[in-house]
Parts: C-alpha cells; sequence; structure tokens
C-alpha cells in the first residue's frame, strides 16, 4: 500500500512539473513504471540539486544552465531556464549566460557560470568555489 501512495504521489508530481513548465516528463514516467526504486534514487538527485540554501539564485542557475548547454540538450536548456525564471533570476542575466556573454553579467552569474566549466571542459579546479559563499555553498546541507 505504501509504494502504491507513494508512485501515486510521484505521478502527481510529474503531472504538475509538465503543466508547469511544459516538460515532457515521460521519460520519468516510463522510468517510474518500469522501475520504481531507480525513479526514487533519481528523485534524491534531483532534490539534492535543487538545494542551494545560501548560494545566490544567479550563481546557483548560471551553473545549472552552463551544464544544461554543454549537455546540449535544448529541452533541459528551456526548463533549466523557465525554472531560472520561476526562482527570480533576471532574464538579461539568463540572457547573458545562454550567449556566453561574461562582460553582461553580475558578478553572481559570472561566478555561477565559471563553476561549471572545469566539469565540462576538463579536470576541476576548485579553489574559488567556497569563498563567494563560505563554506556553507559547497558544504552546508
Amino acid at each position: 500500500m505504501q509504494n502504491v501512495m507513494r508512485n501515486w504521489i510521484a505521478r502527481r508530481m510529474l503531472r504538475a512539473t509538465r503543466k508547469r513548465y511544459g516538460y515532457d516528463t515521460s521519460y520519468l514516467e516510463m522510468m517510474l513504471e518500469q522501475s520504481p526504486s531507480a525513479f526514487f534514487k533519481f528523485a534524491h538527485l534531483m532534490k539534492a540539486a535543487g538545494h542551494r540554501e545560501v548560494v545566490a539564485v544567479d550563481a546557483c542557475f548560471a551553473a545549472k544552465l552552463v551544464g544544461a548547454l554543454a549537455e546540449d540538450c535544448g529541452p533541459c536548456t528551456q526548463l533549466c531556464v523557465d525554472m531560472a525564471l520561476a526562482a527570480g533570476m533576471a532574464k538579461d542575466q539568463i540572457a547573458a549566460v545562454l550567449r556566453r556573454d561574461a562582460r553582461a553579467m553580475n558578478s553572481d552569474t559570472g561566478l555561477g557560470s565559471g563553476l561549471p566549466t572545469p566539469w565540462c571542459d576538463g579536470p576541476p579546479m576548485t579553489s574559488n568555489i567556497a569563498t563567494p559563499f563560505a563554506r556553507g555553498g559547497v558544504t552546508r546541507a
């Protein structure tokens, strides 16, 4: 009974996400149907990815946008844009990230757009990650 209720709640949440963002959640619905354990593991990852506590909205979503662009996934990038707008990131900052126009970025957007680059382009360099948001930006749970 517990799994039936958990799956029902998950399906409702997927429908709400699809409706709110106009995003195709069919791959998640199929995962839920075929392997609920895989779906709920993925859901935990998504919850962790959404955690930002002390990190500025612009920095957080700039990093997510750069990651989505690196993966060359149009629907993922659009979803990230929509979520950034819903979280309060200014349209001009989103556009600056999408254009890779560092001169148009504020300091938080610039910082966030630079964080995923090492992971996308080669070995990570983490020396300047913790500084702007203190250790809480990296380690606070």
